[in-house]
Formats: structure tokens, C-alpha cells, sequence
């Protein structure tokens, strides 16, 4: 059931998601957060304007960062947020280290878990904040449809277990863990659907319109909360 007909993020973790994360961290105007996968904004437009606080937001894909920026300068918060589309680790962002750092939109992608893990002790404060949402399998028996489409054959698509072990691997204290409602997933898959009537930009090109296309037709043909869930974790970094 579509609760927000006005949900504008790019994954099952929205508003409250962020929101949530900001207010464990204690953010506020003299805050820095790293906002890695930031899509079209959402998330860094809503934080910017609840908390005053400054962000820089990352996403490689330049037709979504436009987005982002355009985003940003109509919700008056352009000038806390920059926006950037280079890889986020060819910088040193151990040099002057974040309060939080938070991930959207699938930003961990199989290629990068290993290294984000890694990095998020020399990126962030002692004490500090990250938080984390990506799609998990549920459970071990998944039909080889979606596991093609939600995680490939090989297992790309991670467990509730694993990321605990990844959370631990990294020195960090888990705060929060818990998966985004149905309800959340109707919001993000409704405002898929409406993207796919663009004709430009990021949502307008050919490969991403039948990707998505397949992707909710076939979410809700398997009934694919049976075998997938959008798990949100916070931690904080030790000392």
C-alpha cells in the first residue's frame, strides 16, 4: 500500500531512514556528513534542511547528481550541500573525517562492500556514526527468477548475518537493526513507476527503464517480500 505519494527516494530506506540516522549521531549545524549513493537528493535535501548541517553527497552517475543538485538549490539548501561524482575512494577522506556517514540507493554493491567496510574507521570521527541500507536475501531457498534480478546466481545479495559480521570485521558498535515496512517498498517501487514515464536524464535511458520495468513487475508477481527484505543497520564507530 502507497503511504507517501510524494516519496522521492531510490530505495526502500526513505525519509524516516535518514532522519533516524541523523538523530543518533546528534547532527547539527557544525555536523559534516558524507552521503555516499546520494541518487537524486532526497536524502541529502531532507538532512540539509532538518539539521542545517553540511553534506557532501556522492554519486557516480552524473544524470543523478545533476538531479541532486537541481534538487538541492530548489529546496534552498545548496549552499550545505556539495555534490560530487567522483569515486569516493580516490579521495582521502581520512584527512578531515565525518560525524556520519550514510549510504543510500544500493550504493553497496557487491565490488565495493569490502573496501567500504574498510575505509569507515579512518573515515569517521572516533565515536562517530555510519549508517547503511541495502536489500538482503531472507531467506535460503530463492528462486533462481529473483535471485537474477535481486542478487544474480552467485549470491551478490548479502544476509542479515553477514552484515553483522561486516559491521564487527570494521570495529563497529551496532545500534539499530531492523527492515524496512512493506509499505516503504510500495512507496519506492510507486515512485519508480512514475519515473519510468520520463524521456530524459538518468530514468529516461532505454537500459534503465526495461531494467526497472522487470524489476516491479516481477517483485510483485513472486511476491518477492517472501525472499527479500531492505535492511537498515546504524553503528558507531569505537575508539
Amino acid at each position: 500500500m502507497i503511504t507517501d505519494s510524494d516519496y522521492n527516494f531510490i530505495s526502500p530506506a526513505g525519509r524516516e531512514y535518514a532522519i533516524a540516522a541523523a538523530r543518533f549521531a546528534a547532527v547539527n549545524p557544525s555536523s559534516r556528513i558524507l552521503n555516499l549513493g546520494c541518487g537524486s537528493g532526497a536524502g541529502a535535501a531532507t538532512l540539509a534542511k532538518e539539521f542545517r548541517c553540511r553534506i557532501l553527497a556522492v554519486d557516480t552517475r552524473p544524470m543523478l547528481a545533476l538531479e541532486a543538485r537541481t534538487l538541492c538549490e530548489n529546496e534552498g539548501v545548496s549552499h550545505l550541500v556539495s555534490v560530487d561524482t567522483q569515486d569516493p575512494f580516490d579521495t582521502n577522506h581520512a584527512e578531515d573525517p565525518f560525524d556520519l556517514i550514510i549510504t543510500e540507493g544500493g550504493f553497496l554493491k557487491p565490488t565495493l562492500r569490502k573496501t567500504f567496510f574498510e575505509k569507515l574507521p579512518q573515515w569517521l570521527k572516533p565515536r562517530s556514526w555510519v549508517a547503511f541500507a541495502d536489500k538482503i536475501y531472507t531467506t535460503e531457498q530463492i528462486p533462481s527468477s529473483v535471485q537474477l534480478t535481486f542478487g544474480e546466481i552467485k549470491k551478490q545479495t548479502l544476509t542479515e548475518e553477514a552484515y553483522r559480521d561486516l559491521i564487527k570485521s570494521a570495529n563497529l558498535d551496532l545500534q539499530y537493526i531492523g527492515l524496512a515496512p512493506p509499505s516503504n517498498w510500495d512507496n519506492y517501487y510507486g515512485q519508480m513507476a512514475k519515473r519510468l514515464a520520463d524521456t530524459e536524464g538518468y530514468f529516461g535511458t532505454g537500459a534503465v527503464r526495461t531494467a526497472m520495468n522487470n524489476e516491479i513487475n516481477l517483485f510483485y508477481r513472486m511476491d518477492c517480500l517472501k525472499y527479500l527484505g531492505y535492511l537498515f543497520c546504524i553503528c558507531r564507530r569505537r575508539m
